[in-house]
């Protein structure tokens, strides 16, 4: 089934992309469990993300879903507001926290938030860190959240890692993890989150505002990419992201796509294009010529 292979990722549902409503963020939460969504992604930097999530649990009578949180990058509730602290001290009782917030035991999958963020001098320390979360049974799994530094690969490349997570490296208008980070995990039994498949909504519902007045952090051309991919989804009678999203199954590779919806009716948009399947290989190859310059 599709919905299997997606995770829902809860930044857009605890707040930092704007003011949520916490009953509709539950009861969102509850609609992704209840479609077949068997994986939820949430960290302590996601706003109130980590308290809905427990919330939901605590009225969910299904099997639970393979939870993952994440450890170093502290609460806020703006996307573009970073804090850090990554000593042990810190990273312990962010992951008691997360624990007991979200009603759990142990997580399935404990990210480290924002490697980038971490001096390269400090990177062993932490990562024992983590390993012996792993070993004390908080965390059945270690995995990298965030796009990584050059210095992590040799963690990689040891087995440290089980999971990684990118954003904004694999979608229609970025398909740089084909050459690179993708056919790397797979060929080390890594599994791969590709995060933000509608890149921070540039190929959403953003692409108007963001054609009359590009935010910092987008490239040029990002936006320009965006907007001939705009032009073909017009063309084959699509909406942009629905074909975004319906890209990413078409790609040959065994991965797993965090959507990252704020309310329900993002949800179930969501859900209904990734179940129209795959597309014709013609927009395919229009796609790839188009993200590929």
């Amino acid at each position: 089934m599709v919905n299997e292979r997606l995770v829902l990722g809860t930044a857009g549902l605890g707040g930092v992309w704007g003011k949520v409503d916490p009953h509709q963020s539950v009861l969102t939460i509850l609609s992704a469990l209840e479609s077949g969504i068997a994986a939820i992604d949430t960290a302590p930097a996601y706003g109130d993300a980590e308290s809905y999530l427990g919330q939901a649990l605590q009225q969910w009578r299904g099997d639970l879903p393979v939870i993952s949180s994440k450890a170093g990058r502290l609460k806020s509730y703006a996307a573009d507001e970073a804090y850090y602290d990554f000593t042990d001290r810190a990273m312990a009782e962010s992951l008691e926290n997360s624990l007991r917030t979200i009603g759990i035991p142990s997580l399935d999958i404990l990210f480290l938030h924002d490697p980038h963020a971490i001096p390269e001098m400090e990177a062993e320390r932490i990562i024992d860190t983590l390993i012996k979360f792993r070993e004390q049974g908080l965390a059945k799994r270690l995995g990298v959240g965030g796009n990584w530094p050059s210095w992590l690969k040799g963690y990689l490349d040891a087995g440290v890692f089980d999971v990684v997570m990118e954003f904004n490296r694999l979608n229609a208008s970025n398909v740089t993890a084909l050459q690179d980070s993708l056919p790397y995990c797979l060929s080390r039994n890594i599994q791969y989150y590709a995060a933000s498949p509608l890149n921070m909504g540039l190929l959403g519902r953003s692409i108007g505002s963001f054609k009359q007045m590009r935010p910092e952090w987008l490239p040029a051309e990002a936006l320009e990419i965006a907007v001939r991919l705009e032009q073909i989804a017009v063309k084959h009678r699509l909406t942009l992201p629905a074909m975004a999203h319906r890209f990413l199954l078409s790609l040959p590779y065994d991965f797993n796509i965090v959507l990252g919806p704020s309310n329900i009716s993002e949800l179930t948009a969501s859900i209904e294009n990734f179940n129209q399947g795959k597309l014709p290989e013609i927009i395919q190859a229009e796609i790839l010529n188009c993200s590929n310059g």
